[in-house]
């Protein structure tokens, strides 16, 4: 189950770890995805950093070698050696950029993750957990996170977890999406609860390790949500980026068809445009 200790979570918070937990928290181009005992800190989908207890308050570093231009980076064990990591990150940012992979769809699901948990203003209604969550011997997500609506919020609420799947531009697995969609639910609807409990987890550990900057009213009232574990409560959020309108890939008829449909839910979003999705001024002043 994807947790860290509470050593782990102490030494992020508290103890000598805290300079990388800082550093994450003040780069928004950083992402850090708990584990199982372990966590990654993510650059343009690229992993930045592997971090794994390998002792009580002993971590291990892992770097790939084309990122980390052939040096070996000490354990982190105290101040020194996290202050030095932490001074190497633009350079392993610049190595990732000459020699990481590239692709949009992995960038946009980090920038979805910068969107909703750390744009205040935003005020979205959906939170980011988990990146690449694995469900089932079958199932994986590209997002994991919670529905909390914003009418009638409160402390102590149910909520649904959310399971979503992120296509970008004209993706040909975009016209089987319902078969994938439909797999993945066949494979965790005997574990939901399971499911819903280890989100919860990760959610909550995140809260501590303050990777969610939102006001502090609604971080209080974050921290006392309850997880639905009832897999007709969860949601299913298939994210279309830059998605061709006149495209003919996308089966909204075969979604819809689905026994869970109910439960899914098609996102619109990306920079790439088209009239066809543009109101114009008078249009918008009718419709008020």
């Amino acid at each position: 189950m994807r947790r860290l200790k509470e050593s782990f979570i102490y030494d992020l918070k508290k103890g000598f770890l805290e300079g990388l937990t800082t550093a994450v928290r003040q780069d928004i181009d950083l992402d850090l995805q708990i584990r199982d005992n372990y966590l990654n800190i993510y650059y343009k989908g690229n992993s930045l950093l592997k971090l794994d207890e390998v002792d009580r308050h002993r971590y291990r570093v892992t770097v790939h070698p084309k990122f980390s231009g052939g040096m070996d980076f000490p354990e982190l064990v105290d101040d020194v050696s996290v202050g030095f990591f932490v001074s190497r990150i633009p350079y392993i940012k610049e190595n990732i950029l000459h020699y990481g992979k590239s692709s949009l769809e992995i960038e946009y699901e980090q920038m979805i993750i910068r969107a909703n948990n750390y744009e205040p203003r935003n005020n979205s209604e959906y939170f980011i957990v988990d990146r690449q969550y694995v469900a089932g011997k079958i199932g994986r997500f590209d997002l994991t996170g919670v529905y909390w609506p914003r009418a009638n919020r409160h402390k102590g609420q149910l909520v649904s977890p959310c399971l979503m799947e992120v296509k970008f531009a004209l993706n040909r697995d975009i016209q089987y999406v319902h078969e994938q969609l439909e797999r993945y639910y066949n494979a965790i609807r005997e574990d939901s609860a399971a499911i819903a409990e280890e989100i919860e987890i990760i959610f909550k550990q995140k809260l501590e390790l303050g990777l969610f900057n939102q006001p502090t009213n609604r971080l209080n009232a974050m921290r006392t949500l309850r997880f639905s574990p009832d897999i007709e409560q969860f949601r299913f959020i298939l994210i279309m980026v830059d998605y061709n309108p006149f495209s003919q890939l996308l089966h909204l008829d075969k979604l819809s068809q689905l026994s869970f449909a109910a439960q899914i839910r098609v996102f619109y979003s990306g920079f790439a445009i088209w009239d066809v999705g543009m109101k114009s001024v008078n249009e918008t002043t009718d419709n008020d």
